[in-house]
């Protein structure tokens, strides 16, 4: 299913935040090992959680090599959380955005839309990718909603 691309402001976001090195086989129960025990510290500290989680993917899966995420759980209110788990202020910024529907298998057609979109429009990369997960655990696979998007710059226009 496409949907456009669309160019958003975001707030700068406060999340309590782990990096793991994971197999992308393995990802799907990564995940839900990692929301399950975020949701719960956010819980038991009685903060709240301030929107969707998401994973910033610090490296991209190569065949035999482990991927490098950050998961994310935004947070309001206070909150210390234990080791691995950290609170971490993200900034502000301007993000290439694209909405996927379907399974996680097929989220990497969002990548690659999202890879041709930006340069054609006069921008560039400008950090790792996030991964927003919009749907429940439940949801069936085809009705899965992740937002794909890519921190983005203006590229400089020469002069002379």
């Amino acid at each position: 299913m496409g949907h456009a691309v669309r160019v958003v402001d975001r707030p700068a976001l406060r999340v309590v935040s782990k990096r793991v090195s994971v197999a992308i086989e393995l990802i799907g129960p990564t995940l839900g090992q990692a929301f399950g025990e975020v949701y719960a510290l956010i819980g038991a500290a009685e903060a709240e959680a301030a929107g969707p989680p998401f994973v910033i993917c610090h490296s991209m899966p190569t065949p035999g090599q482990p991927m490098d995420i950050e998961i994310c759980a935004p947070v309001g209110g206070s909150l210390e959380p234990h080791d691995p788990w950290r609170l971490v202020d993200l900034p502000a910024g301007t993000f290439a955005s694209r909405k996927h529907v379907g399974p996680c298998d097929t989220v990497e057609a969002a990548y690659i839309a999202l890879t041709t979109w930006i340069p054609e429009h006069g921008l560039t990369i400008a950090g790792p990718p996030r991964e927003v997960y919009l749907s429940e655990p439940s949801t069936p696979p085809e009705r899965v909603e992740t937002i794909v998007e890519f921190p983005v710059m203006r590229v400089p226009v020469a002069v002379g």
